[in-house]
């Protein structure tokens, strides 16, 4: 005895949707990749700042 209810096919997931939905993983995948590493960048320079006047002084 079956119970429940069976898929219509609206409700399969098709190539296009499953498409969509990896490409969009992977957009926000890339995005917080940049934005890890700007984020990496600007702690780096706020502890490290650069010294462009001791560059200078010893060439």
């Amino acid at each position: 005895m079956k119970q429940g209810r069976t898929m219509a096919s609206g409700e399969m997931p098709s190539a296009s949707t499953v498409g969509k939905a990896l490409m969009s993983l992977v957009g926000l995948g890339i995005a917080s990749g940049v934005a890890l590493i700007a984020g990496t960048n600007m702690i780096m320079s706020k502890l490290f700042p650069e010294q462009k006047e001791s560059e200078e002084e010893e060439e």
